[in-house]
């Protein structure tokens, strides 16, 4: 059973309710992701204090974790409250800056941002989703193949050193 990517241009509160419902029952995990501070991070302790977590640095931001854990009936509700904008679209501190709903290790959902929503879905689920209204004909595919010229290469720490040096010295050159 393949998954495509789907990334969700736009949408109303509604068809963003509808998504989200679909695969907060198909889940059976959770990660959150916090930065450190507030603004983003508002909901950190609530997450935390959940039974069935755990939390180790993220790779994808210097100074933010990420929250992972099986989607208990607390956690659920958790989401359910925290997981979407507010109907009037403002986003307050308490609000999930980036998520994923995941079953086994597989990603359903990601949003990032509070906005950005990336769907991975099967065509079974699909139909499933359209039958339920969700217009799927409107978002927009994303192809996650690696063109077969390209070479992944792993970096160890001293291409990361090396990288980071390169960066500070275009951007920090002047301070």
């Amino acid at each position: 059973m393949s998954r495509s990517c789907f990334f969700i241009t736009q949408s109303t509160p509604g068809i963003l309710q509808g998504i989200f419902d679909f695969y907060l029952e198909k889940s059976n995990k959770f990660r959150a992701y916090f930065p450190e501070g507030e603004v983003l991070g508002g909901s950190k302790k609530d997450f935390l204090a959940l039974d069935e977590v755990s939390a180790q640095p993220w790779a994808g931001m210097a100074h933010c974790i990420c929250v992972e854990g099986s989607l208990t009936p607390q956690a659920k509700a958790l989401i359910l409250e925290r997981g979407l904008p507010d109907e009037d679209g403002y986003f307050h501190p308490l609000r999930l800056w980036t998520y994923e709903l995941v079953t086994e290790d597989e990603v359903l959902l990601q949003v990032h941002d509070f906005s950005v929503w990336c769907v991975f879905a099967t065509s079974s689920e699909l139909q499933s989703l359209e039958k339920n209204g969700i217009p799927v004909n409107e978002w927009q595919e994303v192809n996650q193949k690696v063109a077969p010229d390209v070479v992944i290469r792993e970096l160890n720490q001293n291409d990361l050193k090396q990288f980071t040096d390169a960066i500070e010295d275009v951007f920090l050159r002047d301070q």
